[in-house]
C-alpha cells in the first residue's frame, strides 16, 4: 500500500466512525448532532492536538488534500439555498422578505461597523503601513462589517434536515441566509476594489462580481436541459453531483468565487428546470455523507488558539453581530408584517458563521496581508465562537417557534442495547441456517398526537380576498386550509376542490373571501389522543392529507396540525408496518 494513500484512509476512518460517535453523543445530550461532529474533527485536528500535546489524527497536510470535499459540500449545500429563490415562491412575499432581509443586514452591518471602528480608533489605535488611523480603523470596521452579514448555510440546513422542522419560520430563515450570503459576498468585492486593488479599472469590478453569476447561470440551464434527458433516480445523483463539480471548477480555473456561483446555480435551477423537485429528493438520498465530512473537518480546522488572540476588536465583533442579528431580524419581521415568531426567534436562527465567513476571511489575508491577517484572526476565532454556539441557536428558534414536532426533540436510543444486539446477531445467523427467530416491537400507537404535531400553524383569515387566498395556496404543500376568524379562533377548513370550483364561476371571485368556502372540519384530533386513532381515520378517509389538532376544552382553539406524513413516519420510525 501506498504511504500516500494510508493517512487518507486513516482520515476517512476517523471522519466517518468518529462522526457516528459524536453524532450519538451530542443526540444523548439533547443538543444538535451537528455540533458533535463539530466537536469530533476539533477532537481529532491538529489544534486541540497541539494543546493538548496528544497524536494528531487530521494533520494539516491531509486537511489540505481534503479540501476539495468540504468545498463540494458546501458548493451543495449553498446550491439547495439557492434553490429556494423560486420566482413563484417569493411571491408569496414580495417585497416584505426584501425589507425584513434589509432591516437585520442593514444593522448588522452598522453595528458591527461601529463598534470595530469606535475600538480601534478609541483604544487599540493600530495602523497599517501606508494608511491614517482613521482609513485603517474604517477599512477593519467595513470588511469585518460584510463579513458579519454572511450566515453559515450549512449548519441551518443540517439543523433543520435533523429536526424535521417546517412552517413559516423555517421557510423564512433558509430564505434570509441565502440573501445574507448573496449579500455578504457581492459587498466583499465591492469593498476589496476600493481598498485593496484601487488602481483596477470599474469593469474589472463588474466582471469579478458577474463572473460567478455567469457561470452559475449558464451550467443552471445546461443542467436544466440534461436533466429533462435522465429517467433514473441515480442519473439525477450523477448529474447534480457532477455539475456542481464542474461548476466549482470552472470558477477556480477562472480564479472568480464558486460560492457565489453555486448559489445562482441553485436558483437557476429553481426557476428553469421543470425537474427541479425531483433533483433535490434524488440528491437528498446521498449528500448526508459529504455534509457530515464536512462539518467534522470544519471542526479540525477550528483554531482554538485564536480565540486568545482576537483581543477588542474580536470581542467587539462577536457582541455586535449577535445583536445586530438578533435586534435586526426582530424589527424587520415587525416592519415587514411578519407574524410573532417570526419577531421572537428567526434572529436566533441566524447566529451560525462558518464556511462563507472563513473563504471571504482566507480572500482578505491573501490579498491584502499587512490588514487582512488581523482580520482573519478576529474572525476565526468568532467562528470558533459562532460555529459552535450557532447550532444550539438554531435548534432553540425552531423548537421555541413550534415547527420541530417533539418525537424529533426524544432522545432516539437505539433499538437495543449492545448485549441484547450480540443476541440479536447469534439469532439472525441462527435463521439463516434455517432456524426462525422473531421479535416483538413496540407499539407506536400509543404515541400521543402532541408528540409530533407541528405548533406554528399557518392560517387563512376568513376575511381573505379570494385572489389573496389563491396566492396562499399557490406556495402551500397541503390540499386543505385551516381558517380563523379575526379573534383568531378555529372556524373550519377551506377544501381545495371547493376553490377549484370557484374557477368556473368567474361572476362570483369579486365578491368570495375565504370565510364563503369554509366549511366544518369533520375530522379534528386533540393533543392527548393517540396515534391509532388518527390511523384509523387515514385508512377510513385516504383523501386526508392533514388534521386540526384543537384544545380538548376549547374546539375553536387551534394548536397545531398534525401532516399525515408525519403519522406515518412515527410508525415507520419504530419499526412497524402501518
Amino acid at each position: 500500500m501506498s504511504d500516500s494513500l494510508l493517512p487518507l484512509l486513516i482520515a476517512f476512518s476517523c471522519i466517518f466512525l468518529g462522526a457516528l460517535i459524536g453524532g450519538r453523543l451530542a443526540s444523548a445530550c439533547h443538543i444538535p448532532r451537528v455540533t458533535g461532529y463539530l466537536l469530533t474533527g476539533l477532537l481529532i485536528g491538529p489544534s486541540f492536538a497541539h494543546l493538548t500535546n496528544l497524536p494528531v489524527l487530521l494533520p494539516p497536510e491531509v486537511l489540505l488534500e481534503l479540501r476539495p470535499l468540504s468545498e463540494m459540500a458546501l458548493a451543495l449545500i449553498l446550491m439547495h439555498i439557492g434553490g429556494l429563490f423560486e420566482i413563484s415562491y417569493l411571491e408569496r412575499w414580495r417585497h416584505r422578505i426584501l425589507l425584513f432581509s434589509g432591516s437585520e443586514i442593514l444593522l448588522t452591518f452598522f453595528l458591527v461597523v461601529s463598534a470595530v471602528l469606535t475600538v480601534n480608533l478609541a483604544i487599540l489605535q493600530k495602523t497599517v503601513p501606508g494608511m491614517t488611523l482613521w482609513q485603517t480603523s474604517l477599512a477593519f470596521a467595513l470588511f469585518l462589517g460584510v463579513i458579519a452579514v454572511a450566515t453559515a448555510p450549512a449548519a441551518t440546513l443540517m439543523v433543520i434536515r435533523e429536526y424535521e422542522a417546517e412552517g413559516p419560520v423555517t421557510s423564512v430563515v433558509l430564505t434570509l441566509v441565502g440573501f445574507n450570503n448573496l449579500v455578504s459576498v457581492l459587498g466583499f468585492a465591492v469593498l476589496a476594489h476600493i481598498f485593496i486593488f484601487p488602481g483596477e479599472s470599474f469593469g474589472v469590478l463588474i466582471l469579478r462580481m458577474a463572473g460567478p453569476v455567469l457561470v452559475g447561470a449558464l451550467m443552471g440551464f445546461a443542467m436544466s436541459v440534461w436533466a429533462q434527458r435522465l429517467e433514473l433516480p441515480s442519473e439525477n445523483k450523477i448529474l447534480m453531483l457532477g455539475g456542481i463539480a464542474v461548476n466549482v471548477a470552472i470558477c477556480r480555473t477562472l480564479q472568480i468565487d464558486p460560492l457565489l456561483a453555486s448559489l445562482i446555480l441553485g436558483m437557476t435551477l429553481a426557476n428553469s428546470c421543470p425537474r427541479w423537485h425531483r433533483l433535490q429528493e434524488d440528491i437528498r438520498q446521498v449528500d448526508y455523507l459529504l455534509y457530515v465530512a464536512f462539518f467534522v473537518l470544519a471542526g479540525a480546522n477550528l483554531h482554538i488558539e485564536t480565540l486568545t488572540h482576537i483581543g477588542l476588536i474580536g470581542v467587539a465583533y462577536v457582541i455586535a453581530r449577535t445583536i445586530g442579528k438578533w435586534l435586526g431580524a426582530a424589527i424587520g419581521a415587525r416592519l415587514s408584517g411578519f407574524g410573532p415568531n417570526e419577531k421572537a426567534y428567526v434572529g436566533l436562527t441566524l447566529m451560525a458563521q462558518a464556511g462563507v465567513a472563513i473563504g471571504l476571511a482566507t480572500q482578505l489575508a491573501n490579498h491584502w496581508p499587512v490588514g487582512g491577517k488581523l482580520l482573519e484572526t478576529v474572525v476565526l476565532g468568532a467562528v470558533v465562537v459562532f460555529e459552535l454556539v450557532g447550532p444550539l441557536a438554531v435548534r432553540h428558534g425552531l423548537v421555541r417557534s413550534g415547527e420541530v414536532p417533539i418525537l424529533a426533540l426524544l432522545q432516539k436510543r437505539a433499538p437495543v442495547g449492545t448485549l441484547e444486539g450480540m443476541h440479536n446477531v447469534v439469532h439472525h445467523f441462527r435463521s439463516s441456517l434455517g432456524v426462525p427467530v422473531g421479535h416483538k416491537l413496540e407499539d407506536p400507537g400509543d404515541i400521543l398526537v402532541r408528540h409530533i404535531m407541528r405548533q406554528n400553524v399557518e392560517t387563512v383569515l376568513h376575511s381573505t380576498p379570494y385572489y389573496a387566498l389563491l396566492k396562499h395556496i399557490a406556495h402551500s404543500r397541503y390540499d386543505r386550509f385551516p381558517v380563523v376568524d379575526g379573534s383568531n379562533r378555529f372556524i373550519g377548513v377551506i377544501d381545495y376542490t371547493e376553490i377549484r370550483n370557484l374557477l368556473f364561476e368567474p361572476a362570483l371571485v369579486p365578491l368570495v373571501v375565504a370565510g364563503d368556502l369554509t366549511t366544518t372540519a369533520q375530522y379534528c384530533l386533540q393533543p392527548d389522543q393517540p396515534l391509532r386513532e388518527a390511523l384509523k381515520v387515514l385508512q377510513l378517509h385516504r383523501n386526508i392529507s392533514y388534521f386540526p389538532v384543537v384544545d380538548a376544552d376549547d374546539p375553536q382553539k387551534l394548536v397545531g396540525i398534525l401532516n399525515q406524513n408525519d403519522v406515518l413516519a412515527a410508525f415507520r420510525r419504530l419499526g412497524q408496518d402501518a
